[in-house]
């Protein structure tokens, strides 16, 4: 069942029940029909479990606040695992309401703890539930525009080892949050020994992000404040392991849960991964906004690069988001960008000159490079930032590959 309410206009307050008694249900159709801003967006059969995840319909992920009706009598122990679940899949916008015939004082306090605000007698009365939703609006006032866009995710892969994937993604975030004042995720996505944390000199990370996914079914702000380590600068951290571990194998559905709940968190989610990661890359990609290939301007790298990309690009996706990026590149370099574009057969977006010994000082140091250093990584990095944090419209207007290229005949930084 699905019916609107009486009130045109934006769905600020979308309701809808889950295993409700059909008459319940038409108390609560009705109720929402006398609510400005409300619409009733569907009943539910079944609870919700570790299993059984049923497909919210648009209304609902599109409304700027929900409330969910949850019928308590048939089974009170599935009924809290699903006010649980609820509140990890909507964190920022649910109303738990419990209907019941019991006023049991032990499950109303375990309902209480699972997030749930209110609580209506059985038989649901119209009037009295509509006053509820009414209330509800006031205790959470609901903006009159639209829900904020999620958070950007971009994925960083290096096509093969030494090439400067995670120094450029550190640098990346720093500037993001030092710079342009944004709320940013930096996730080491290595099942061991990555290099995030130590570029970063942080020396007290617990938990890591393989562990995270496995955990995703619990995952809330209270599950994540434990994973998340908080730089100096603000940037915030998930590292990966510091000990040798064999490779985690897990779903796709569970990456793509996770990262869509922690994009919800944050302005930008920077994603340190692997192309080894056969089982994850399908997920990042199809979560990603854009995927960074990070490369150097030498043969065995070009290689690599021209070989991801062209497997790459039978993942659905893929061709729409992939960004090359080029690193460490020189103005006596022994190919151009045009020679590069022409091997791999795509664009390259993005170019970093070398800085080699400079970012060794700073790597060894535990601290990245100063976003106030006015040297050309710096100003580099600083222009990809840039162009992240204004939006497409400025960013059209910046520097493309070609021009990047020609700002490396300039003088050159100390290093190799």
């Amino acid at each position: 069942m699905q019916t609107r309410s009486e009130h045109p206009g934006a769905v600020l307050q979308a309701v809808f029940s889950v295993c409700l008694s059909s008459e319940d249900a038409a108390a609560a159709v009705t109720s929402v029909g006398r609510v400005a801003g409300a619409e009733f967006a569907g009943e539910f059969e079944e609870y919700l479990s570790a299993d059984r995840r049923p497909q919210f319909p648009g209304a609902i992920k599109a409304a700027q606040g929900c409330v969910a009706l949850i019928g308590c009598d048939r089974d009170a122990e599935l009924a809290l695992e699903t006010m649980e679940r609820l509140q990890q899949i909507f964190p920022r916008q649910i109303t738990l309401v419990a209907v019941s015939q019991s006023r049991d004082a032990d499950f109303l306090l375990r309902a209480m703890r699972a997030g749930c605000s209110d609580v209506l007698s059985r038989p649901v009365d119209a009037d009295r539930l509509a006053a509820a939703l009414r209330r509800i609006q006031e205790r959470h006032p609901l903006p009159s525009h639209a829900v904020q866009d999620p958070g950007r995710m971009i994925s960083f892969f290096g096509v093969k080892g030494g090439v400067g994937a995670t120094t450029l993604a550190v640098h990346l975030a720093t500037h993001l949050v030092r710079v342009h004042r944004k709320k940013v995720l930096l996730i080491d996505h290595k099942h061991e020994l990555g290099h995030v944390a130590l570029y970063l000199g942080i020396k007290d990370s617990v938990y890591y992000f393989e562990e995270l996914i496995r955990n995703v079914d619990r995952l809330d702000k209270e599950l994540l404040e434990g994973f998340v380590v908080r730089h100096p600068s603000g940037l915030e951290v998930i590292a990966s392991p510091d000990t040798a571990a064999a490779i985690n194998h897990n779903s796709a559905e569970a990456i793509e849960r996770a990262m869509d709940y922690l994009r919800r968190q944050y302005d930008y989610v920077l994603v340190d991964s692997s192309t080894q990661y056969l089982e994850s890359v399908g997920a990042l990609v199809a979560v990603s906004d854009e995927i960074c290939m990070i490369c150097t301007p030498d043969i065995a790298a070009l290689r690599d690069l021209a070989r991801h990309i062209e497997h790459l690009s039978l993942t659905s996706g893929f061709v729409g988001k992939v960004r090359v990026v080029i690193n460490r590149a020189t103005s006596d370099d022994a190919v151009t960008a045009e020679q590069i574009e022409e091997a791999v057969r795509f664009p390259v977006s993005i170019t970093i000159p070398n800085s080699y010994a400079e970012l060794m000082r700073a790597i060894n140091a535990g601290e990245p490079v100063s976003p106030q250093h006015r040297g050309a990584f710096t100003q580099a990095v600083e222009r990809w930032a840039r162009s992240l944090a204004v939006g497409p419209t400025v960013a059209a207007k910046l520097p493309k590959a070609k021009s990047l290229f020609n700002f490396l005949r300039g003088p050159q930084t100390s290093g190799g």
